[in-house]
């Protein structure tokens, strides 16, 4: 059985406590993981503008782990908070929102109306608020049409023919009569005329 992904353990286990972990027989070490993934989650989740280098800095002080460890636990961080193997348009969807709700929040503290204005335009504008909700075909109301064979060929605008099928009947027979075994004789070919036929072509 191959071993599962840390990134899908975390998906799982991320908001459990230890109690459930150990349940769900989760090692002790991946435990401590998800422990301190779940702390940087948090934390850059309520702020978004944290940079790398300040989330590697702190996994490192807090929780004792390598330079490499850390850029690992970011990593899955990342993908806990983008949902995508990388840093993603999700994510940086997700840090934009941030930012524009931080200087709307900055515009009221300040009391500058118009910056107000801006921030809350920029946030319609990303979510498309100023566009109407696509309308949803309604498939499952669509009857399809009721399709069966004919022969009539008036359904279609063309005139039928009197006794088609006597006339086609007819018409076999005549021209079956007129039919007439071929023997045939296989010729043979000298080679060397074929040579002849290819250099004179060059």
């Amino acid at each position: 059985m191959p071993k599962e992904k840390t990134i899908d353990i975390c998906h799982r286990h991320l908001f459990d406590d230890v109690d459930a972990m150990q349940k769900a027989n989760v090692s002790v070490q991946m435990i401590n993981r998800i422990k301190r993934i779940r702390s940087i989650y948090t934390t850059w989740n309520d702020y978004p503008m944290k940079k790398d280098k300040e989330m590697r800095d702190r996994l490192v002080a807090d929780f004792g782990i390598s330079l490499s460890e850390a850029y690992e636990d970011i990593k899955i961080i990342k993908q806990l908070i983008g949902d995508i193997n990388s840093v993603s348009k999700a994510w940086h969807r997700f840090k934009f929102a941030e930012m524009i709700t931080q200087a709307y929040e900055t515009a009221k503290i300040k009391r500058n109306p118009m910056a107000m204005v801006m921030a809350a335009d920029k946030y319609a504008k990303y979510n498309q608020l100023d566009k109407e909700d696509a309308l949803e075909f309604p498939w499952d109301e669509i009857i399809p049409d009721v399709i069966e064979p004919s022969s009539d060929p008036t359904l279609i605008g063309i005139k039928p023919v009197p006794n088609i099928q006597q006339k086609i009947a007819a018409l076999k027979k005549k021209y079956e009569a007129e039919i007439e075994d071929i023997d045939f004789v296989e010729i043979g070919i000298d080679p060397k005329l074929i040579d002849d036929i290819k250099s004179y072509g060059e």
